[in-house]
Order: C-alpha cells, then structure tokens, then sequence
C-alpha cells in the first residue's frame, strides 16, 4: 500500500443522496443510519424515530392492545425529550465513528510523510558515508543486512564515551557514528512501514463497516429482530434504485455482496471480537462498498479532539515527546513504548501531526538534511563546542553537546554506557 487515499469510484454524493431520497421513509432512515460516518440524519428520520420508540416510560398509555395504534394517531407532534433522546444518540454514534476516521487517516498522513523523510535521512547518511567515509557498495550492504539485530544503543553509549575519552580518531567515530545513524534510521523505517500497512488496513475495515445491529437498535429504541428485516430490505431497496439510477447492471452475485456489505461490523481479517487482522478485506465492486468508499472520499468534518485520556496527557513532557516523534528525535525505547497509546488517541496524533507539518520536515531539499546529518555527527569538540555555547545566548538554541546530539538514537540515559541495549 502506497497510498493513504481510500480507492477510488465513480460514484458521486450526488447520486447517492438521490437514490436514498427515492426510497421508503423506514428506508432513508436505515440508510442514513448504516451510513453515519458520512451522512447526517434528517429531522425527518429523528421523528420518524422517536415516534416509533417502544420505551414504557416513552409511550405510557399507549400499550393499550389493539387501540395502540389509535392512541398514536391521535396525538400532536411529539414531546420534545423523545425527539432529544433519538438526536443525542444519533450524535454520540456519529462522533464516534468520525473520531475513528479522522484518526485513521491523520495516521496515515502522518506516517506517509514521516516514511518520505525518513528516506531522505537514509539517502542523505549514504551520501556520507560514500562521499567522506569512503564505504563501498558492499559495506553499505553489510549495514544494512546487520540493522535489526543490531545493539545500536549499547554501540552508541560506547562511542561516545570513547570520543569523550580521546580514544578515537575524529574520521573515526565520524564514520562509525554515520553508520550507527544508518541502521537506527533503517529500523526506523520497517517500523514505521508496518505501522502504516496495520493502520490502512484498519481505515479500510472501518471505511467498510457499519454499526451492528444492537447500536442500530439502541438509536432507534425498537428490538434487534425488526432491525435486521428492515437492513436487509433497506439495503436491497437502495441498491436496485441506485442500479436503475446509473444504469448498471445487477446480477446475484453483486446483488448478494452489496446485501452482505450493509450487514454488521466487517474487520480485515478477523471479528469485531478479534480486532484488526494483517490481511486486507476484498473490496468489491458491489454498489454498497462503492458507496462507501465515494463516502469516504469527502473530508470529514472537522472535529475537536477531546482531552487525552492517559496520566501523560496534556502536560508539557507529553507535548514535547510528541513534537520530538515528529522530528524524529525521540529515541527508540520511548517511541516504542509510547507509540500504541499515541496511535489511539486522536489528541496526540493531532499535536504529533501538527508538530511534523509546522516543523518543515516534510518537503525538505536533500542538500539541507545532508547538512543536518552532517553537523549532527560530527566529531565533539571541546573547543567548538565552548564557542558554540558563546555564539548562542538564549539556552534553548543553544547548539546541542554530544549527549544531546545521540538522544534521539539511545533516549534520555545518554551517559549511561554500560546500560541494557535494544
């Protein structure tokens, strides 16, 4: 998967929000409610709703066997608290289903663009190491082959030590130093890439499903057994007006998987008891997955993100933590350890997304990032170092020492060398 944008389709809004406006009024609201993510429930579908609500406390004195229906008629409009019942779940669901697209697909923004920097970074350190260290094609392979098993942290503490010591060469730590850089962006690439396959695979299987039949049920306040008649009957009705409208043909293969589409949760590779496989789901070309995915090709609606939830959450060490997995500077056991609850909480991938695009790290020329790494790399110096910390006053730009430098490869125990590698 190359791409962050949903497959494309030929179908329009226009079309679609057509053919739900033909149906049955019990269709439209089935419709629109399978289809909450993207559209929203008229006033018309909320009172059709709440007139049906079968809550005793809802429709006291009117169970009255056969006079039911008699009493129903005869009343005027409807309380106002049934209406605001059925609208604040119609809300809650909704919300929820554009939290989890939004932070689907700020994921995959993020990570494509981190993925394309991270590239310049390893074309960048190559160049280096082919253009001032002298390695071959063949030691470059070597790097490469030995990355992931590799000690970088307990290979990098040393270093630095043995600079701090005057037991290296200059052109030799810049060398071993480069090729250290190397592999941890290397790791941090597969990382990255397969974080990215997980969340397009995850974006795909929410993109394809629907609320199951219980929080249809929920919304609606009326029994799981009607709601499945009417889904099936809802998406058959929509299906054949929508065939008619574009003219395409409908035969049973098609016909069985758009009824199939509409019915319940589909996750890749698994239940919805069993979460998110590693295999992608088979888009069909059935005009209900069509729908979906012509849907999901609109923005979604700008949403607040509420508060983050973890002990961490909006506290200066956690903002910084963040802007620094944007910028690729927070070392491997901190972005390992934080990233599960980063990747589910649409706060923080909100700052983590911001930080990246307001840092201008995406887009960069690969002559800057050479001179990044560069710099970066070079051998510590005692001297250039005192007249770096003259050059600049204010401490926050002040030029980073060497342990400062290797944080965002070894984490916060910089000095540290005898301490547990990765």
């Amino acid at each position: 998967m190359t791409t962050t944008a949903p497959p494309q389709t030929t179908l329009t809004r226009a079309q679609i929000e057509t053919a739900i406006a033909a149906l049955q009024p019990v269709q439209r609201v089935m419709v629109r409610l399978l289809l909450l993510a993207f559209l929203d429930p008229t006033p018309e579908d909320v009172a059709f709703m709440a007139r049906e609500r079968s809550e005793p406390n809802m429709r006291a004195g009117l169970k009255q066997g056969g006079k039911s229906q008699v009493a129903h008629d005869k009343i005027s409009g409807l309380p106002k608290d049934w209406i605001l019942a059925v609208e604040n779940k119609v809300r809650y669901h909704q919300t929820h289903l554009r939290e989890q697209l939004t932070r689907l697909n700020l994921l995959a923004d993020f990570l494509t663009d981190a993925l394309a920097g991270l590239q310049l970074e390893i074309t960048a350190t190559e160049q280096l190491l082919t253009s001032e260290c002298e390695i071959g094609p063949e030691s470059l392979e070597d790097l490469r082959a030995q990355a992931k098993l590799s000690p970088l942290t307990y290979a990098l503490k040393k270093l630095a030590a043995r600079a701090d010591k005057g037991e290296i060469e200059a052109a030799d730590y810049v060398r071993e130093r480069l090729g250290l850089e190397y592999q941890a962006r290397l790791r941090q690439r597969d990382r990255f890439k397969k974080r990215l396959n997980l969340g397009l695979l995850e974006r795909q299987a929410v993109i394809l499903s629907s609320l199951s039949d219980e929080f249809l049920a929920e919304i609606w306040c009326i029994a799981v057994g009607p709601i499945t008649n009417r889904r099936v009957k809802a998406v058959q009705a929509y299906v054949n007006t929508l065939a008619a409208a574009v003219k395409s043909g409908l035969d049973a293969a098609s016909f069985a998987a758009a009824v199939n589409a509409g019915l319940g949760p589909r996750l890749a590779g698994g239940s919805k008891n069993e979460g998110i496989g590693s295999k992608p789901l088979d888009v069909s070309g059935d005009l209900w997955t069509q729908t979906l995915l012509a849907l999901a090709a609109d923005p979604i609606p700008l949403l607040t993100p509420k508060p983050c939830e973890h002990p961490e959450g909006g506290t200066k060490s956690l903002t910084a933590k963040l802007r620094n997995l944007a910028i690729y500077e927070l070392g491997e056991d901190e972005e390992v350890k934080m990233w599960p609850r980063t990747v589910q909480c649409l706060n923080c991938l909100t700052v983590v997304r911001a930080a990246q695009q307001e840092s201008g790290i995406v887009g960069r020329a690969l002559d800057d990032v050479v001179a990044r790494v560069k710099t970066r790399t070079a051998f510590p110096t005692k001297e250039a170092a005192a007249a770096a910390q003259e050059a600049a006053p204010p401490p926050e730009t002040q030029a980073l020492d060497l342990e400062e430098r290797l944080r965002p490869f070894i984490g916060d125990d910089a000095g540290q060398v005898g301490a547990k590698s990765w």
